[in-house]
């Protein structure tokens, strides 16, 4: 945020200013002898920092550490009044309640210097109760430290006795360019219970929009990593939405939507008068009585829409080594790895992203700064697939593709034993396949037209996949299929890379300020010597505090021949996310062939480590999306969590995780060859 946009921001002009005035850190000296060699006590908060944005609702955690924390007095620590329980180490972790707008944590350290007066006091921890006592006699000496944060309050319910449009509610991420046939959608947010209905100047002039059930505010953190419960709080009233199909004929140019909303008849408000015995009923009639005719008014939206655009369609071709088509804009994924040079038809736009027509039913979305837009005229090509052959070598089944130009792609793990290449914009003439009858791991392979435009060709297999590779040379797309490697009943020869998550980036914090690049590498390590033990040919991304860039790990595998990718990381959770009830251990992988990898080397974690289940994800990571070997990423503890930090610390638990993922792979490989034999 600009300074400009604060200062137009009434509250956040507040925050910043008292942001300017509040101290973060303050001490209060005593002079009392006892604690006269404890000058170097302080109070440090590791996360969040001062002056964050915490998007939380209710409660979120703050963790950090007390530095020089004598062991000979008894101590009392508090945030905000709530007793936090220190570690030996001096470490903290607390998840306390919070309150929208500006906020401080208000933290306090009491030392007591003797033991003849006790203090008994009774706090909750992960759903546990617990009792302390704190023992001393004549003055405690206190140090304190505030911290101030800004929590963006949710979106306000607003009250049926008004009749407001405050906006609209998720809105595309800038201006529209629609064509015929495509779908506008409008939602607002308003008063509830009203009547509503948007309107385009000259095109259309009044579309419905019914009141939708109560929406839940964006709360994906525990969603995801949480319990997924939505507080009640959170479901938003008096969102109305409508859509409407653009017509042939309709043409308009950055026009704004108008938006309108009215009191119900009077007939609908006696009918919840009567059922709801609801007081603003009175006041709605009231309202009602107060004009001639039905009380409307009116808003417009932010964004602009442009109908049936002269410049589209036109055609764009990839300029990214490797892009990636969504289905909308920064939505998921519709395909990935697809190659420069490849061409597509832009036939709207949001925003930046524009909307590639891919087949006859099917769309993809990109970036425009991911493509080229070529001159007026230009049409993508398109191609007749004649003839397709397979061909083996080594471990690799390819299969060819001719093709008369290079066309958008997507490649379908249907099971472990299946897989299916869908070719946009082209259309079969295929009267040819050729099989390599010297290899047995294909069953058969089929093609399919299931649009016109769209090609589809599925290979059944006798064995499970390990992994695939796809790349065009010229006009010719090759789709490798990677076999596993020789004696799977052993690591020797095994060429797998290990990646320590993060470097110049410290990744996660714990409280005592252990970073998590420091853990991951030392596990990483460890696994490294365990792996080399077991006669396996071990990669490391990283071995030293040395920056490696995300996207340059997963090209290091592929540079090395990865057989497997393990990448090494440990956790924290988002803001608002209870962490002593969503802790302990988790895997994620991206593509199905990973799947067995990470259930194998998960199953050993949890034994091993002996900490709660944090889950088994996809998830949608960089270096689990790369396709041509079984790659899982593994959280293998808690960095912000004090105990779980400590033994992320010792050798002995390094050692443990380490001979964990070992026996892990070693049993994904074990299986992979009962099941393959």
């Amino acid at each position: 945020m600009s300074l400009k946009s604060i200062f137009r921001n009434s509250a956040a002009a507040a925050f910043f200013f008292s942001l300017l005035l509040t101290p973060h850190y303050s001490v209060t000296a005593q002079s009392d002898d006892a604690f006269g060699r404890h000058t170097k006590i302080k109070i440090n908060v590791i996360y969040p920092k001062a002056g964050q944005i915490v998007t939380a609702t209710d409660s979120t955690f703050i963790l950090g550490n007390v530095a020089e924390l004598p062991k000979e007095f008894q101590n009392r620590f508090s945030i905000n009044g709530h007793h936090v329980p220190l570690s030996s180490n001096g470490s903290f972790l607390a998840y306390i309640p919070i309150e929208p707008d500006s906020f401080v944590f208000d933290l306090k350290l009491e030392l007591f210097p003797g033991s003849d007066h006790q203090i008994k006091e009774t706090f909750e921890r992960g759903g546990r109760k617990y009792d302390v006592s704190y023992m001393y006699e004549g003055g405690a000496r206190i140090w304190t430290h505030k911290l101030k944060v800004y929590i963006p309050p949710p979106i306000k319910p607003i009250p049926l006795d008004t009749m407001i449009i405050s906006g609209g509610y998720r809105r595309p991420r800038g201006n529209l360019t629609l064509a015929a046939d495509d779908e506008l959608r409008v939602s607002f947010h308003a008063t509830p219970g009203h009547i509503a209905w948007f309107s385009i100047d000259d095109i259309v002039d009044s579309v419905p929009m019914p009141e939708t059930n109560p929406q839940p505010q964006i709360y994906w953190g525990e969603a995801v990593f949480g319990a997924g419960e939505v507080p009640e709080s959170l479901l938003l009233k008096g969102i109305y939405t409508g859509s409407w199909t653009v017509p042939p004929d309709a043409r308009i140019d950055t026009a704004a939507i108008t938006y309108h909303l009215a009191v119900p008849h009077p007939s609908e408000i006696f009918y919840q008068l009567f059922t709801t015995a609801d007081n603003v009923y009175f006041k709605m009639l009231a309202k009602y009585a107060e004009y001639d005719s039905i009380p409307t008014i009116i808003s417009h939206s932010a964004y602009k829409v442009t109908l049936n655009d002269p410049a589209f369609p036109f055609t764009v071709r990839y300029i990214d080594s490797v892009q990636t088509v969504r289905h909308g804009p920064r939505r998921g994924y519709q395909s990935i790895f697809q190659p420069e040079g490849v061409t597509a038809l832009a036939i709207g736009a949001i925003g930046d992203w524009y909307k590639l027509q891919l087949s006859t039913t099917q769309t993809g979305w990109v970036n425009q700064n991911s493509v080229l837009k070529l001159e007026p005229g230009i049409r993508p090509t398109h191609s007749y697939l004649i003839v397709i052959r397979s061909e083996s070598h080594g471990r690799k089944l390819i299969f060819e593709f001719p093709l008369s130009g290079k066309h958008p792609f997507k490649i379908i793990e249907d099971d472990r034993r299946t897989i299916r290449v869908q070719l946009f914009g082209v259309t079969t003439d295929t009267d040819w396949i050729r099989y390599d009858f010297d290899d047995d791991f294909i069953d058969v392979a089929t093609w399919n037209q299931p649009e016109e435009d769209l090609y589809e060709f599925k290979i059944a297999l006798n064995k499970d996949i390990w992994g695939y590779n796809t790349y065009y040379k010229g006009n010719t797309l090759f789709l490798e299929l990677i076999k596993p490697p020789d004696n799977l009943r052993s690591l020797r020869g095994k060429v797998v890379v290990i990646d320590p998550g993060h470097s110049a980036d410290p990744g996660s914090i714990g409280p005592s300020g252990y970073t998590e690049a420091e853990a991951n590498l030392a596990i990483a390590l460890k696994l490294k010597k365990k792996l080399e033990s077991r006669g396996a040919r071990v990669v490391m991304t990283r071995s030293d505090t040395s920056h490696v860039a995300l996207y340059d790990r997963p090209a290091i595998a592929k540079f090395y021949g990865a057989d497997l990718f393990v990448s090494i990381h440990n956790n924290a959770l988002p803001d608002g996310v209870n962490p002593f009830t969503n802790n302990g251990t988790s895997i994620y992988y991206y593509h199905p062939h990973s799947i067995n990898l990470a259930r194998a080397i998960h199953g050993e974690m949890l034994k091993a480590t002996q900490l709660p289940d944090h889950g088994l994800y996809h998830g949608n990571l960089a270096v689990n999306r790369p396709t041509q070997y079984p790659a899982v990423l593994i959280e293998c503890a808690f960095m912000i969590i004090p105990e779980q930090e400590e033994m992320l610390k010792s050798e002995r638990f390094r050692k443990r995780v380490a001979n964990a993922i070992t026996k892990g792979i070693e049993k994904f490989l074990k299986d992979f060859a009962k099941k393959n034999r």
